[in-house]
């Protein structure tokens, strides 16, 4: 598996070498773009899968993307991958290499990111694959084009939600984690945190944080007034720092003394808080048994089926989402 703290990947910053495809031309192994829609029209469930996840975690490595789901290939140069590229739909993220020995690129690469496009909004893209409106709605609302590219961040997220799925938490991404479907009051706005785990009764928000900015303490009184809405009961917050180098250890202590009196929000490191999903102050909440939506669409749209004279419409072609496939 990936290890997004290894420094090895970012001894030139914190972001990746990205082949953008609204300006690169595909290469010599990327399928041509008719096989490519080809490939993917034969291969749907697995293309919006690919895109919901994209889209709930903005950058993901792809054997993170197998740990979200399995259906998903590991390997980066799966016809998956390629064909999605070859169309545009998404971009392709590669370490940046310092020795002085050329970019890494392609099956090359020790590993490969992947993003929705950037530079393009891919909804018109879509449109070729023969989605169904919900299989498009599946993927999620707004704008289909990558937002907030911090690739260490994002990375380090996602292999946090891989560590939470496999102690049986189900996870919801950055792009479903708004404040306002939190509290379900649109004046809380669409900021959220990065990440959140969803238990059997607990609910836990993650804040991965890798500098003290000056909006650190403003973040911390946000959360404040979040967790004293009704609606917000059983939530605790996660504050993980994934700083690098000395200023790591800063990150940690100014954390600590942020949670210090604040009984329901939680200091960890994040290589740490990755592996054991404890916290400094002991915090360790177990996910017991949550229920993954089990087929929630279908019931309904059997019963308008019902009505309209489609007595198959509860499994027509139905994204995988509705049968509880994956989840955020």
């Amino acid at each position: 598996m990936f290890d997004p703290f290894d420094e090895t990947w970012w001894r030139a910053g914190a972001s990746l070498n990205w082949w953008d495809s609204e300006f690169a031309e595909p290469t010599g192994w990327m399928p041509d773009p008719d096989r490519a829609l080809a490939w993917l029209r034969a291969h749907r469930p697995a293309a919006v899968c690919a895109l919901a996840l994209l889209r709930s975690y903005r950058t993901c490595e792809t054997g993170q993307l197998h740990g979200l789901e399995p259906m998903l290939p590991a390997a980066p140069g799966a016809m998956l991958w390629r064909s999605m590229a070859s169309l545009g739909l998404v971009d392709l993220g590669y370490p940046i290499n310092v020795d002085g020995r050329g970019a890494w690129f392609g099956p090359n690469a020790p590993f490969t990111a992947v993003r929705i496009a950037q530079h393009h909004t891919i909804r018109g893209r879509l449109a070729p694959l023969g989605l169904t409106p919900m299989e498009t709605a599946s993927i999620g609302p707004g704008t289909l084009r990558a937002q907030r590219q911090y690739d260490r961040h994002n990375l380090i997220t996602t292999g946090m939600a891989v560590s939470a799925r496999r102690a049986g938490w189900l996870t919801a991404g950055e792009g479903w984690c708004q404040f306002s479907r939190i509290t379900g009051d649109g004046e809380d706005g669409e900021g959220g945190p990065d990440l959140a785990l969803m238990g059997e009764t607990d609910l836990v928000f993650v804040e991965m944080t890798a500098s003290m900015g000056l909006t650190l303490e403003s973040k911390f009184r946000k959360w404040d007034r979040i967790l004293d809405h009704p609606a917000a009961g059983r939530i605790h917050v996660v504050w993980p720092a994934g700083g690098r180098g000395r200023g790591a250890a800063e990150i940690v202590r100014r954390l600590d003394g942020l949670c210090a009196d604040r009984p329901r929000q939680h200091a960890a490191d994040a290589a740490e808080w990755t592996r054991t999903l404890a916290c400094r102050d002991g915090f360790a909440p177990a996910p017991g048994r949550p229920r993954s939506p089990d087929r929630w669409g279908h019931r309904d749209m059997a019963r308008l089926g019902a009505v309209y004279g489609m007595p198959a419409a509860g499994s027509w072609r139905l994204p995988e989402r509705l049968s509880g496939r994956y989840w955020g």
